[in-house]
């Protein structure tokens, strides 16, 4: 992520979350002119961040105790905006204050939660406009303060499963835990993947672009409850009318996408197969447009 940053000798950068070790790693990249401002809500935290900095001996990094979604306070903010921001935290969204506080053609680089899937995104300030430049995989805590919020979460056959509905309401599950004790299909999508092609992809495709989508959990030892998933794992799912569709773990063998469906599934069963192939489109390797 810091990489990302493209930073230059003499850069000012926020730090959203502290901790010290990486507001040090800045205040090394950026070198003897630069800059760090790093702040975090826990004040244990804050006390620490300035104990190490302190000890590690650089004096280029600055800590404030407040909600790092809000931004920085006003007197740290260098003219014209941060050269760099980086958030150490998983969030759901981008908020206002990170882009308002950003210089133009500075990078902001976040760990984004999409669906339930995060993503270290490099994005580039163009006027009122982040593109994104890269990302990679990622796995990071979630906010505290501004940026918290609950996951809605549906549990079915007495704990057995859950329902995780990342980014909105529950969907409507009313008549499913009658569906999920009738036989489960199982549906090959067809598609085979290159050796490049990262599953990954498909989950975040999925979880963008269907309606119903949703992660199944299982909390029984695989093949004793009523899916393939292993205990305390999860699958990209797809709820429609009293059915379910979720993805299970690929056969790395084989190399090759499959579904299955549960209760009345063969509607969600073909829209699952159906974004697999879109998804790999013609490219075998990678998300098609």
């Amino acid at each position: 992520m810091i990489e990302g940053l493209q930073l230059e000798p003499g850069a000012v950068v926020y730090e959203a979350g502290s901790g010290g070790y990486n507001a040090e790693l800045l205040a090394h990249v950026t070198g003897p002119t630069g800059r760090v401002v790093t702040g975090d809500v826990d004040p244990y935290v804050v006390h620490r961040t300035r104990r190490l900095t302190g000890e590690a001996g650089s004096g280029r990094v600055t800590a404030f105790q407040g909600d790092a979604a809000l931004g920085v306070p006003a007197g740290l903010v260098p003219r014209g905006g941060f050269d760099g921001s980086v958030i150490t935290y998983g969030v759901w969204d981008i908020a206002p204050a990170w882009r308002g506080q950003l210089a133009e053609g500075g990078r902001l680089a976040l760990p984004l939660e999409i669906g339930g899937y995060t993503r270290a995104i490099t994005l580039r300030r163009t006027g009122n406009v982040l593109h994104a430049e890269r990302f990679t995989h990622c796995g990071f805590i979630r906010a505290q303060g501004e940026h918290v919020r609950a996951v809605p979460v549906v549990g079915l056959l007495g704990g057995e499963l859950q329902l995780r509905f990342e980014d909105g309401d529950p969907a409507p599950a009313q008549g499913l835990e009658e569906a999920l004790r009738r036989p489960r299909h199982e549906v090959a999508t067809g598609v085979k993947m290159g050796s490049g092609f990262l599953f990954g992809s498909l989950q975040l495709y999925m979880a963008t672009t269907l309606p119903g989508f949703c992660r199944l959990s299982a909390h029984r030892e695989a093949g004793t409850g009523v899916t393939l998933i292993a205990k305390d794992g999860d699958a990209p799912a797809i709820l429609g009318n009293a059915s379910l569709a979720p993805r299970p773990r690929p056969d790395p063998a084989r190399r090759q996408s499959g579904r299955q469906g549960m209760g009345m599934g063969r509607p969600c069963l073909r829209r699952a197969r159906s974004a697999a192939r879109r998804a790999v489109g013609g490219h075998g390797t990678g998300l098609g447009t």
